[in-house]
């Protein structure tokens, strides 16, 4: 999976995608660029540069990789998922692959920072006691893809991307 950072107005963003309704798992949801490894993939470091050229176009030799974080695991479909930070230098145009993305979500990292779009459920299930959840505008940002995000935003990376891509007015 690959956490992508990039300037879009002067203004560091990250992009999501919302998964289509025809996928096998987690359809519809609201996830980052990531996908299981291929065999010919040398490092899961290159199946996260794989899938974000395969779903966005993202040119693998573009992104600059800043580091990964802790694996998450997703207990509802046993995956492991291992996190990559990295940064485009430059405003993408992203060409979303339609049996993949049905829609390219890209959300300043500045509001994603902001602590009231954040909440906890109680699930009281044993396999989820509890959901995180983050609220932007229409999008509900939720279970993996929540955990993963809250894992990025307490690293260092969020400074480091803020850093890199802020333009003097």
């Amino acid at each position: 999976m690959l956490i992508l950072g990039y300037p879009r107005n002067g203004e560091p963003h990250i992009v999501f995608t919302r998964r289509t309704e025809t996928l096998t798992n987690h359809r519809g949801q609201i996830s980052l660029p990531g996908g299981r490894r291929d065999p010919t993939d040398a490092s899961l470091e290159a199946t996260a540069l794989r899938e974000s050229n395969e779903e966005l176009g993202v040119r693998s030799q573009d992104v600059e990789m800043l580091g990964r974080l802790d694996d998450e695991y997703v207990i509802v479909s046993n995956h492991l998922i291992a996190p990559y930070v990295g940064a485009l230098d430059y405003e993408p145009f992203f060409q979303p692959n339609a049996r993949e993305v049905a829609e390219v979500i890209e959300i300043p990292l500045e509001r994603l920072r902001d602590p009231s779009i954040y909440r906890e459920e109680d699930w009281h299930r044993p396999e989820m006691p509890h959901m995180q959840y983050y609220t932007v505008g229409p999008y509900e940002i939720w279970g993996a893809t929540a955990r993963i995000l809250r894992k990025l935003l307490a690293s260092p990376y969020p400074d480091l991307l803020a850093g890199r891509f802020v333009t003097s007015g």
